[in-house]
This record gives C-alpha cells, structure tokens and sequence, in this order.
C-alpha cells in the first residue's frame, strides 16, 4: 500500500511518486494536492496509471504559496530527476552548444550536444556550423585547446599549435596559470564582456608596436578587428521580432500527440513531430509537461501560438522569459494569418495521430458517436446535382483511417424522385443490394433530413452498421437516438470525420462535372 497518500494538505503544491529506495518516478503540481492525488486512485484501472501505482511505495509532496511557485518548482525537479513517468523528449539534439570543460586542468572548448554539469555551456545555438564557427574564432583570440583527452595525453603539439589556434598545454608550452587566465578571457568574450579584453589585447599591440615587432602587433590588431566584429546576440537570439512557435497537441487514451512549427518570416520553416506516453486525461494539461522538457534546451521565441492554452499558463510565461533573458508570450489565437498556420499544424497533427495510431483515434469516435462498434471500415455518401438535373450520388470507403480509393463508386440517379433524400435512398439502396457487406459506420453528409432517409433504407435492407451524419458548416454530427453535437475544432476525430465527408462531396461533384461536360460536347 502506498505510504503518505492519505496525509496531503489541500493547497498548491508539488507531488512526487517514489519507489521503496527512493527514486522519484512520477513529480506533478497541483492547485490542490490532497484532490489531484486522490484522481489517481480513481483512475487506477487505467493501465500507465496502475503501473505508477504498483511501482510506487511512497508519496512526497512539498507545499508551495501558490500554483506559479509549484510550476517552477515542477520544473525544477523534473530536470534534476528525469522522472520515467514524466512527458521526456529522448531525443534533445536539435540544437548544439558550445562547451569548455572547467573540471579540467587546462580546459578545452567543444561543439557538444549536452554539456556535462559543471562545465561552462554557451547556447543553445543557432545551427552547428555557427557553433564551429564560433570555436575557430575562440581557439584564434585565446588559444584555448580542442583536442581530444586521449590525443592530449599524448604530449606532442599537432597542427592546431603550429597554425596558432592552440597554446599547445599537452607538450608544456604555456604554463597552467597563463593558461587559465586565457580560459578567463574566453569566458568573458563568451559572456559578452569583451571590454576588458579589448583593453588587454589593444595594450599588447601597441606595446608590440613600439618594440617594432610589426608582424606580432598586426596579429593583434587582426584579433581586435575580430572582437570589435563579434555579436554574441547573432549567434545566440535565433528569433526575429515577428518570429514565433506553434504548438498543437491532443490526447488519446494514454497516449499524448504533438506537432511543433518554427515559423521565420511569415513561414514555416522546421517541424517535428512527437509521441509520447502520458499520464494526463486533457490535451492542455499534456501540452504544459511537454512544453517544459520541450523548451528547457531548445531557443525560446517571443511568441508561443498553442491549440490548447496549457494550465497555468501564466506561470509558463514567467518561466520562459526568465529562462529566454526575453519576454515569451503563450496564447492561442481565433483569426488571422498566425491562426492559418495554426489551423495547418492541427490538420497535421490529425494526420500523424491517424497514421501513429488509428487504435487511439478510432476509439475516441466511437465513444463520441456512441457507437456498437469500433469503426474499422467507414463508408461516406453524397449526392450532387444542380436543379435537379444529371444527379449522381458517390461513395468513398476508409479503412483504420485511410482512404480506400480502388473501392470509390460513383452513381448515376435512374429513378428517384426530385429531391437529395431520394437520391440519397436510390443510392444506398443499389450499394447494399449490389454488395451487402455493410461498413462498421455509415457517414452521411447532410442533416437531419439526409439523415432520416438513410435510417429508412437501413432498417428496410436490416443493416448491422453503425449511422451518422454529418452537416458542414457548423460541423454538426446528428445520431440515429435523436443527439447531435457539434465537433471540438482542432481535434484527430474532427479533421478525420470532416475529411471522409469531403472526400465523398468532392467526388461527387468531380463525377457531376464530368457529367455535365459529357452530356454538353
């Protein structure tokens, strides 16, 4: 039995799920702790959720003033304990940093991917070519080595030493103390203090100059001309003003889905795409824990656009803008050009979520159309005419979430009376006399009207599917029990169900067109 899950207070706070030795497995916030903790005992029949609970022996929790102090303190603890139950990004190499490792004797200055604790890191950078750029411009000004431990080991000056870009430490030729005051230097010009340096090197070259070592004192020169160049902020602020991010996100069953733009000039310029297991029931609760591992590596715009808004988002914008060094904005928006690439991103996130993990999606249709069964194989049904003339019906079958297009029919209206109902009914009439092996569910676009046509024909060839239909416009779905809701915008289950019924409008106004030009030449 898990110790301590009794004893949480009801206030703000932090909770952290831990194993009998004491490793930490799970670390969430809440506004109150006593409440969030008891869900998951509710919950337990979920399958991510009892293995939390059986592999947890005791319940911490640290009381906090309020909830943005638990949501830093969230963060905190999530980064030094890398909690396997915690939304984690296994793969966090999309930007470099550079690297001087100050646990060494002589230091050494490096591209790297995660810089080791204790060590200085500068970045994340822009792109690598920069960061090994920037490199070349440290090694020139201050020496510093680059070498691998194993090739230092060696003590033999190689080619860095004779091109002077290395002081050559390894073979003796510099002493540790004048080394270490080259790597100060470094870290000043790194930091953006290069005042002091500048003053250093300026000193040199006229001191050079005036013992008429020419070539030594134009070495210097070259280097302040180097210096007086050098933007830490270029290499650094990756973002224009104007420049922002789009997240879109949703959750099915356990699994969390993600999409992630940068958007540079107005366009989009880098996706990524991320499925990951979590503990969370709501896309926005989901989307908060991602955005903090997501972001605590990775360049921070000034703009986050997200689908959801996360929870505590206000907390978030604290959290970023002090991590950024720059204010960081999270908000979602209704209109505009910013919400067409929002609207972009949620079309792919529907799109990846179908092809990640039909499962997911197709039980979540299921549940919201209260269906019998799980909708394997859908079916989808329009009519198109124009004045009641050259009517034809289509027909477009989907499989686990993918369009079936060798098993498309188009039909011609024969005999029907005015109207699309008619229509409707001639068509599905001819569909299932021909090939009676009904869908999982049939998907009808219209309203009430289309709707009750399809009942009819259902109940009188007594098929065993699944009916709904589906009006556009407002996106309202109306069921055989006399309910209708409109769908959530945004979702996997909105775009796929949206995407079936337009797919089975355009072929039916693909055949009529075809039609009317036949009939006219």
């Amino acid at each position: 039995m898990l110790e301590n899950k009794d004893d949480l207070p009801e206030g703000p706070g932090i909770y952290i799920f831990r194993t009998a030795s004491g490793k930490a497995l799970y670390i969430g916030k809440a506004i109150n702790l006593k409440k969030r903790v008891a869900q998951y005992f509710k919950k337990k029949d979920q399958p991510m959720i009892r293995n939390l609970l059986a592999r947890s022996a005791v319940l911490d929790f640290i009381v906090t003033d309020n909830e943005a102090d638990a949501l830093l303190l969230e963060s905190d603890l999530v980064h030094s304990y890398q909690p396997p139950f915690n939304i984690r990004l296994k793969d966090d190499k999309s930007f470099p940093s550079i690297e001087i490792t100050l646990s060494e004797d002589f230091p050494g200055i490096y591209f790297s991917r995660k810089a080791k604790a204790g060590n200085f890191a500068l970045g994340p950078l822009i792109n690598a070519r920069k960061a090994k750029n920037l490199i070349d411009t440290v090694t020139r000004l201050f020496r510093l080595r680059s070498c691998s431990n194993v090739l230092f080991k060696k003590g033999i000056p190689c080619l860095y030493y004779h091109i002077e870009r290395c002081s050559a430490p390894c073979a003796g030729r510099i002493e540790r103390s004048l080394y270490r005051q080259q790597v100060e230097y470094a870290l000043d010009f790194l930091k953006g203090r290069k005042g002091k340096i500048k003053a250093k090197l300026s000193e040199r070259m006229h001191r050079l100059a005036a013992s008429q070592n020419f070539e030594q004192a134009q070495k210097f020169k070259e280097d302040l001309e180097l210096m007086e160049k050098f933007s830490l902020r270029s290499y650094i602020s990756t973002r224009a003003h104007g420049d922002f991010d789009v997240l879109a996100a949703c959750v099915l069953g356990q699994e969390a889905f993600f999409v992630h733009f940068v958007v540079v000039g107005g366009r989009v310029c880098k996706s990524g795409y991320f499925n990951l297991q979590t503990l969370h029931d709501t896309a926005d609760e989901a989307l908060r824990e991602f955005m903090i591992d997501f972001y605590r590596r990775r360049p921070l715009p000034g703009e986050i656009i997200v689908s959801r808004l996360p929870d505590q988002s206000a907390g978030l914008d604290g959290l970023f803008s002090a991590q950024a060094g720059h204010r960081v904005t999270i908000r979602t928006v209704r209109q505009g050009k910013k919400r067409k690439i929002l609207d972009l991103a949620l079309k792919n996130l529907a799109l990846f979520v179908q092809k990640s993990d039909y499962r997911s999606l197709g039980e979540k249709i299921k549940e919201m159309l209260h269906l019998g069964k799980f909708p394997s194989h859908i079916e989808a049904f329009d009519i198109s005419h124009l004045g009641e003339k050259n009517r034809v019906g289509a027909q477009v079958v989907f499989q686990n979430g993918r369009p079936q297009k060798r098993r498309y029919r188009s039909y011609i209206i024969r005999s029907a009376a005015a109207g699309d109902t008619e229509a409707l009914k001639e068509v599905l009439t001819r569909r299932f006399r021909d090939e009676p092996s009904p869908p999982d569910l049939l998907l009808i676009d219209g309203g009430l009207p289309q709707l009750e046509a399809a009942r009819q024909v259902k109940i009188q060839l007594g098929l065993p599917c699944d009916l709904a239909a589906l009006a556009k416009g407002e996106e309202r779905v109306f069921l055989e029990d006399g309910y209708s809701f409109v769908l959530e915008p945004g979702t996997p289950a909105r775009h796929l169900l949206q995407n079936i019924r337009d797919e089975a409008h355009r072929r039916a106004i693909a055949h009529h067109r075809r039609r009317r030009e036949k009939l006219s030449s």
